[in-house]
């Protein structure tokens, strides 16, 4: 797949949804009363919500460089199907995964784009066209992996590297912190209504207190579905993203690996060739 095919069916799609659906993560809804279901609550909707807690507030001090390779099927809304390599690092501090850097490949080792994202900007360098397509990051509204997610490639490096509760749970949250009011039990385990997160929504934890499924408050949102990993149920081992409005995307995980040294400097950079282009990622 060609840098002009892969700006054509990635980059300009996706943005034009992005931009415009963005905003309803951080509207309100009617909560699980959307999705249907009586709510209840119980000794085992709060046992399930303290199971993840704790495993989230431990998995937050798992920091550090790191290395992720990766699969990515994209469906467009006309049913175009494209598929991709990628291979994702970074040196993951305690505060911030970023700076961050994400390679595109299609074919034998053809890289379609180089992608550099920290706390303020968002760069990706399609070689073939000789072009760098620039945006200001803003949560939630970026590509990230080339497909349109609701989430920043910083996003879903914490989510990809176990470390998903700085996106799922309030700030204030508390291993003795109790589960939130509105929530139910369901065939997996149980569903809570979460606000004040990053990722605000509905999250769906396994009875063992794992995350299997986020979607927004709104019915007409985002979704994805997590399967855990076998070694660390933290680290997912794939993730199904979709949309009402017919985009959705599949993240097969290879292999997450811990890197000693940290990566350097240059190895975080993103170095332009001499007479690339510069153009923002809007137009």
């Amino acid at each position: 797949m060609t840098a002009k095919l892969f700006r054509r069916f990635f980059f300009v799609p996706l943005c034009l949804t992005l931009l415009c659906s963005a905003c309803s993560l951080h509207q309100g809804g009617a909560g699980l009363a959307a999705g249907g279901g009586q709510v209840e609550s119980g000794d085992k909707a709060a046992q399930i919500w303290q199971r993840y807690t704790a495993r989230a507030l431990a998995a937050e001090n798992m920091s550090g460089p790191f290395r992720v390779s990766a699969n990515l099927r994209y469906t467009s809304a006309s049913g175009e199907s494209t598929r991709v390599s990628s291979l994702l690092w970074g040196n993951g501090k305690a505060d911030s995964p970023y700076p961050l850097r994400l390679d595109l490949l299609a074919g034998v080792g053809a890289v379609v784009a180089k992608i550099r994202e920290d706390s303020g900007n968002f760069i990706a360098f399609a070689p073939d066209e000789k072009t760098a397509y620039t945006h200001a990051r803003d949560d939630r509204t970026l590509v990230s992996f080339g497909v349109p997610i609701p989430l920043t490639l910083g996003d879903l490096t914490l989510l990809l590297t176990g470390q998903g509760g700085r996106l799922f749970l309030p700030s204030t949250i508390r291993t003795d912190s109790g589960a939130p009011a509105e929530h139910k039990l369901t065939e997996n385990g149980a569903s809570y209504v979460v606000t004040g997160a990053n990722l605000s929504g509905v999250l769906e934890l396994s009875s063992t207190g794992v995350p299997i499924a986020w979607r927004e408050l709104r019915q007409d949102g985002w979704s994805i579905s997590i399967e855990p990993g076998e070694e660390n149920p933290l680290h997912p081992r794939r993730l199904r993203i979709s949309h009402p409005q017919g985009y959705s995307a599949i993240i097969v995980v290879r292999e997450i690996s811990r890197v000693s040294p940290p990566y350097t400097a240059e190895q975080m950079d993103l170095t332009l060739p001499p007479g690339t282009a510069t153009k923002p990622l809007e137009r």
